[in-house]
């Protein structure tokens, strides 16, 4: 299935800050989503961002873990979500998707360490569980042990709104384990969202580096965001993410 087009704002694939460093809204792209919890039937709150990523089964996508549980602030189980890839202005134009699996580093489940906020979830279209996301929307590639800096297009959805943000901008490199990604205009809702490198102007898809998160769960402004470094022990979660999704599980919801 050909991969939609999307509306991709020049700066963001392109290879200059965006001008004043000012997250601005724009239509979305296909692959990245809002998040929901799944007991949410009206879709009336979303609280996180997402992006799809490649795998063999074409169903996993990936988010910060303090999305799902937080054990720091007492918030240590998990529930299932509903992922709204390409949602804007209360649109669903890829449909809705239900977690029926959710994988979390057990550093980030046992004490909420800052850097295993990444997390990853298989999930399946409502009435629809043979159908598989990467096929609809395309994918992100993933990658691991990157080097940074990084330029890269972030694009997140702030809880307030009901349109993404994006910005691009060349990380910092906070720690030996944290990115620091300087843009303001990324509030509450926007964890989760990828920082994306080499950001295709038609498709919208590129490579994820990482995702808003980490490191005060991903910033305590709007204006510096954090994302946890994508190495080997994320990779060993997305692959355990990816061979969960190979067999198609019954959604969470129904």
């Amino acid at each position: 299935m050909p991969h939609p087009k999307a509306s991709v704002p020049a700066s963001l694939a392109g290879s200059q800050a965006t001008p004043n460093g000012h997250a601005s809204e724009f239509e979305g792209l296909p692959a990245v989503g809002a998040v929901f919890s799944a007991g949410d039937t009206s879709l009336s709150h979303h609280f996180c961002t997402a992006s799809v990523v490649d795998s063999p089964g074409g169903d996993v996508i990936v988010l910060a873990a303090h999305c799902l549980s937080d054990p720091a602030n007492g918030s240590p189980t998990p529930g299932p979500i509903a992922f709204v890839p390409g949602y804007h202005d209360g649109l669903q134009p890829f449909g809705v998707w239900y977690s029926s699996a959710l994988l979390i580093d057990p550093h980030w489940a046992a004490n909420s360490d800052p850097d295993t906020d990444v997390a990853f979830a298989v999930v399946h279209k409502n009435g629809d569980p043979s159908a598989r996301i990467e096929d609809e929307v395309g994918a992100e590639k993933i990658a691991f042990n990157q080097p940074m800096p990084a330029t890269v297009g972030v694009v997140g959805y702030p809880a307030e709104t009901d349109k993404p943000v994006s910005c691009l901008n060349t990380t910092k490199i906070f720690s030996a384990t944290q990115a620091e990604f300087d843009c303001t205009g990324f509030p509450d809702g926007t964890s989760g969202g990828p920082l994306l490198r080499g950001i295709d102007p038609v498709s919208g898809l590129g490579t994820v580096l990482g995702v808003i998160g980490g490191y005060q769960e991903g910033g305590d402004t709007d204006d510096v965001s954090y994302a946890a470094y994508f190495g080997t022990p994320v990779k060993a979660l997305y692959q355990a993410a990816a061979a969960a999704g190979v067999t198609p599980a019954s959604p969470s919801h129904s």
